[in-house]
């Protein structure tokens, strides 16, 4: 601050030219000189005065700017130095100076104002400064009727609603969470309330206007955002944690859950009203109508303490919802309402309790019920429109999603609901899904408003997501409703699949006698035939949601609506017709006599069954060109959920049970025989008529394994001859099972694998190992055995051969479960050891390297929690084995290009998989104490025990060398590795002492690195490990060891990072706790780091006060031991010492 005044402003203003000047005219030397000078200005000490006459006098933008910034941070940095009195005629100053000068830049004028209400808020805490004249500025600046200062005091308004909103949006004044907090919860009190009262005045009176100048209008415009921000409030609780704090704000969608204090304001009727006023007054300004439908979307969302009582709730809603209907009935839908609508619907059904919605007058709910069926009806016709002329804004389908997603919240709890309310509703909203989604004349799908048809089908993207994946949450509700109504939606289906595969049979054998009569007359027209499998494509979509549901993990029950629904028409079924036309997928359902006694859901089943066999049948005409690919996927997909579900229905699991579905699909049926049979060979003919389709391929072995991983489904399989033909094929690999793609192998073999613990006798169970695993086992040794290996290895046809083997090994792996994994345990062993010598052999093939590694990680990951103590021995071995053969071939190897650093990438990441794999080990353990083994091993296993933590640690000595900086660089590597590093020194603390010189001198510099020169996570990490470390040689208690040398260096680290230099507020803790713990080991370095800093201090204000803080923060804790009480004490004073010093001596 010694140059004057005049100079610097010179400075800064050719420092802006330099900072402003196109890339082209600077160089990166000037850029950075420029930013220099800015920076070191900020940090400036007491730059107030400098500032001003820089505000009155430069005329460059961008130093103004820089000015304003200036003043924001010192006054924070130096606000115990300050007078109160200079502090408020500097806010004053910067008020005037906004309101003298209404020509100001936008972001000048932003930041200046940032600098009021940052002042503001600093001053909140303090009592001192009287934060509540700056509203009764603002006041009259509303008052005042002149635009342009209204739109100011909007901006007045603005700048201070966001500074105390939340910690993430405030600026960063290096205070902790815990101070945001406070001055949040004293904010929203009293002061958010007086904003929002202003705001509301506003409103009112533009609403009263009849017609607004353009100018008046944006006012309009602010103040309607402004409400729209104190509405989308997030309210904090009284006393969250810090961490609390964070988290809670991080909540993307908030909902408004205000305050007792705010029951006034919000519960009087009129300010509801208001919102509904100004929507329709300004709905057909699109970005207005955003704002307004948002406010009333919070206003629905409202819930909490606010309410005093049910009545007072019921009594909201009911005018909420009586403002909807009479806003919605009048007025033709704008597009850019449409979200906003649903928005408001989905946030009054979810937060609203349904005993509340039950309490409205029967008039009215019956009214609301339905206006949400009409109103998604037509979003869902509009939404189909949109994809038809594929827009990129889809509004109708977000709306279309998110009131279906409402229905599905409203009938899941129908129980408070009278029964068959929403049958109706079901009905209709049903139908007009089908009804978008079948090609005309049935449905309206490819029609569009003007009749034109929809572009060609050849644009179809190959990288769009799947229909069922897309569409799961739509399909999800639309089955729901359809089981609400089944009396109408089964029969409905049933008969529309029936007539779309008949349809489909019929043009095939046109196709096909096309063929014959003319073999080479070129292509057919497919419009008719795309036509159909898009509308098989959706029938069975939503039949497969309709009858089941997709649980992961559990076992999925038959929906209680179809248990029902098959009951009540039990008494109408003929159960033999039933079967007849169950096991008759060759033929038309109404080709059989009596085909209308039959149950409902059998018949459903029965239909897409039926598509299967046309498409077999197909296939089997050779027209499997004709065919698609995509209905073969659905039809999979399907077989797959129903048998999850109906599949061997178990009577246990339900209160009651359909007499038909148990005759046909029960434990010891032939119906379940039969199907099991039909489903076994569906697989087969798939896998081998379209191993070219990777995805329909991968959904026929998701089959499989359904079929067989439950046991009483697998004992019925291994009796069909047809799975043993399979598996002796597999192993075989002979055509054409050995076209599919790797990971379908793996999946295949993880079925095979599944199926052989089915129940068999002990003779047929050694048949069948021998059929499925021993030819692997034997073609592996021949190629790896023959004499010339070495030079064949690299031949694509021995490549194929081992990595099919490799493949073959991860899926066996997938297939452990606790009951089988001794067994596959011992077999995988023998292949492990195998595996070590290929890496040898295969050192510069990097993806042979990476799946060798792979297996490892899926044999640790499946199996290491069920090994005991001498298998796990094993296996530890095995790693240690693979990790030094890596390293050897590794090491010293100088990575030139960017795909050989990649493939290291890799590797590297499976590694540290494969390790943090076995480091779980330490915390889940289902294994017995192999007592089987104990007594053969007493003698060997005292010598030689290789624990979890020396593989673990003897596999970070391996990655270390390999981690170069730039490898760092992929954060997924970084994270992974240093995760592994702090797992490591919280369960092994007593490990680190022992590690060679090298390997312990490497782990401090990745700490120390990880602390000082990574991302906020993994500083976190780091710091987290230290106090594991300190606690080590606390119990220890030897003072000359590396790491007690080496904890030191960390004192003075972490010291350095809480005290001199700008950390996130986040990371205080973490540092913290292992500053503490640091103290408690070198009590006296800690006492001459304090002196030192002192002694550099030349201002006595700044020395009295650093001394006093440093005594504070010590007081808790004199002397620190290691106790927990002392420690959060310690905690809690260094927040405070935070944010008392934290800024001071960040000041040049």
């Amino acid at each position: 601050a010694a140059v004057g005044a005049p100079e610097v402003i010179s400075q800064l203003e050719s420092a802006a030219k330099v900072l402003m000047a196109p890339p082209s005219m600077v160089s990166n030397e000037q850029r950075q000189h420029a930013e220099h000078i800015f920076l070191s200005f900020r940090k400036s000490k007491s730059p107030f005065a400098v500032c001003k006459h820089i505000l009155e006098t430069s005329k460059v933008d961008y130093v103004l700017f820089q000015a304003a910034t200036a003043i924001m941070e010192a006054v924070v940095r130096e606000w115990i130095l300050l007078e109160k009195s200079s502090i408020e005629s500097l806010r004053t100053f910067l008020l005037t100076y906004v309101l003298q000068r209404p020509n100001l830049q936008k972001y000048v004028r932003e930041q200046i104002l940032l600098a009021v209400a940052v002042i503001v808020k600093r001053g909140s805490l303090d009592k001192s400064i009287d934060c509540k004249g700056i509203f009764h500025e603002v006041s009259q600046l509303i008052s005042s009727g002149n635009p342009t200062v209204q739109t100011l005091a909007c901006s007045i308004l603005t700048a201070l609603l966001s500074e105390f909103s939340s910690s993430s949006k405030t600026s960063n004044i290096g205070l902790s969470m815990e101070f945001h907090g406070s001055c949040k919860r004293l904010f929203q009190e009293d002061d958010l309330r007086q904003i929002f009262v202003l705001t509301v005045e506003v409103l009112q009176e533009f609403s009263r206007r009849e017609n607004l100048s353009a100018h008046m209008s944006s006012v309009f415009q602010r103040y309607l955002a402004l409400a729209n921000q104190v509405l989308s409030w997030n309210f904090l609780p009284p006393n969250l944690g810090r961490h609390y704090i964070a988290m809670f704000e991080s909540s993307q969608n908030v909902t408004l859950k205000p305050t007792e204090s705010w029951r006034e304001t919000l519960l009087d009727t009129r300010v509801m009203d208001l919102f509904f006023k100004v929507h329709r007054k300004i709905r057909e300004d699109s970005d207005m109508a955003q704002d307004s439908l948002q406010c009333l979307a919070q206003l629905a969302s409202m819930h909490g303490p606010i309410f005093p009582d049910e009545t007072a709730q019921v009594n909201y809603l009911a005018h909420l919802v009586e403002g909807l209907l009479s806003m919605i009935n009048g007025i033709e839908i704008e597009d850019s309402e449409a979200v906003g609508i649903s928005n408001i619907i989905s946030n009054l059904i979810t937060m609203f309790p349904r005993s509340n919605l039950t309490a409205l007058p029967n008039e009215l709910f019956t009214s609301f019920v339905n206006c949400l069926t009409h109103l998604t009806c037509s979003f869902g016709r509009s939404a189909a429109l949109e994809e038809v002329l594929d827009k990129d804004d889809m509004v109708y389908m977000e709306a279309y999603d998110k009131l279906l997603e409402s229905w599905l919240t409203l009938v899941q709890d129908d129980k408070h609901f009278h029964k068959g309310c929403f049958i109706q509703p079901a009905v209709q909203v049903f139908n007009s899904y089908i009804q978008c989604h079948l090609a005309a004349p049935d449905g309206t799908r490819n029609l569009t408003a003007n009749g034109v048809a929809s572009h060609d089908e050849d644009e179809i993207n190959e990288l769009q997501e799947d229909d069922r994946e897309l569409f799961s949450d739509q399909l999800a509700s639309i089955g729901m409703l359809g089981r609400i109504a089944s009396d109408h939606c089964i029969p409905l289906l049933t008969s529309l699949v029936e007539d779309r595969v008949t349809r489909l049979h019929g043009q095939l054998q046109r196709h096909q006698q096309h063929l014959l009569a003319s073999p080479g007359s070129g292509s057919v027209d497919r419009k008719v035939l795309d036509d159909l499998y898009e509308d098989i494509h959706w029938l069975i979509l939503v039949t497969g949601y309709l009858l089941a549901d997709d649980t992961q993990g559990e076992t999925p029950l038959i929906p209680s609506e179809i248990m029902e629904y098959s009951i009540k028409h039990s008494t109408e079924v003929d159960i033999n017709t039933t079967l007849q036309i169950l096991g008759s997928p060759g033929e038309k359902a109404s080709s059989i006599p009596g085909c209308n006694r039959t149950d409902s859901v059998i018949r459903l089943l029965s239909a897409v069954l039926r598509a299967s066999e046309v498409e077999s049948r197909a296939t089997r005409a050779n027209l499997t060109e004709l065919l698609s690919p995509q209905m073969g996927k659905d039809i999979v997909w399907f077989l797959k959920r129903w048998a999850k579900t109906y599949l061997l229905v178990d009577e246990k699991m339900y209160s009651q049970i359909s007499i038909p579905l148990s005759t046909a699909f029960g434990a010891d049926t032939e119906g379940a025989q039969w199907i099991v049979g039909y489903l076994l060979e569906k697989v087969i003919n798939n896998l081998s008529v379209w191993s070219s389709e990777p995805e329909l391929a991968n959904d026929t072995v998701e089959l499989l394994v359904t079929l067989v991983e439950r046991r009483e489904r697998a004992n019925i399989v291994i009796q069909c001859e047809n799975w043993w033909n399979l598996a002796k094929q597999f192993a075989s690999r002979s055509p054409p099972l050995h076209f599919l793609s790797s990971s379908v192998q793996r999946t295949l073999m993880k079925a095979l694998v599944l199926g052989g613990f089915a129940h068999m006798d002990s003779d047929t169970k050694q048949q069948y190992w021998t059929e499925v695993l021993q030819p692997l086992q034997q073609r592996f040794l021949n190629v790896i055995n023959q004499e010339n290996f070495q030079q064949i290895c690299q031949e694509e046809e021995v490549k194929q051969e081992i990595i099919a083997t490799l493949e073959a090994l991860c899926g066996i792996a997938e297939a452990t479960q606790i009951d089988n994994v001794v067994i596959l345990f011992n077999f995988l062993m023998d292949f492990l050891n195998n595996c070590i010598g290929l890496m040898e052999v295969y050192k510069n093939t990097p993806e042979t390297v990476n799946l060798i590694i792979e297996v490892f990680v899926e044999v640790a990951h499946k199996q290491i929690c069920y090994l005991g103590e001498s298998k796990s021995m094993k296996l530890y071995e095995a790693c240690l084995t693979l990790l030094q053969v890596y390293s050897k071939n590794n090491l010293g190897r100088k990575r030139m290009d960017v795909t050989a650093e990649e493939d290291q990438y890799q590797d590297l990441l499976l590694i540290m998989e494969l390790l943090t794999n076995l480091l779980s080990k330490e915390f889940i353990d289902f294994s017995d104490t192999d007592e089987v083994f104990r007594g053969q091993e007493q003698g060997q296993a005292a010598n030689r025990s290789v624990s979890a933590a020396d593989v673990v640690l003897y596999g970070v000595n391996i990655v270390l060398p390999l981690m170069s900086q730039d490898l760092l660089k992929f954060p997924s590597l970084c994270n992974q590795y240093y995760k592994l590093i702090t797992f490591i020194c919280e369960i092994f603390p007593e490990k680190i002492p022992q590690l060679p010189e090298e390997l312990f001198k490497s782990l401090m510099f990745s700490l120390e690195l990880g602390m000082t020169s990574m991302s906020s996570e993994v500083s976190q990490l780091c710091l987290e490990a230290l106090t594991p470390l300190a606690e080590q040689c606390a119990k220890s208690q030897e003072t000359d060891t590396p790491l007690f040398i080496a904890t030191r260096h960390f004192l003075k680290l972490v010291f350095d990072m809480l005290v001199l230099q700008k950390h996130n507020t986040e990371m205080t803790v973490a540092a913290g706790e292992a500053l503490y713990t640091l103290v408690c080991l070198h009590q006296a370095e800690y006492s001459e780091l304090v002196e030192s800093l002192l002694s550099s201090q030349q201002d006595a204000v700044i020395y009295q006060r650093l001394a006093d803080a440093f005594n504070k923060l010590t007081a808790s804790s004199t002397p620190p031991t290691m106790d927990r009480k002392q420690k959060v004490a310690f905690l809690k004073s260094l927040e405070e010492f935070v944010a008392n010093v934290g800024g001071l001596l960040c000041v040049k």
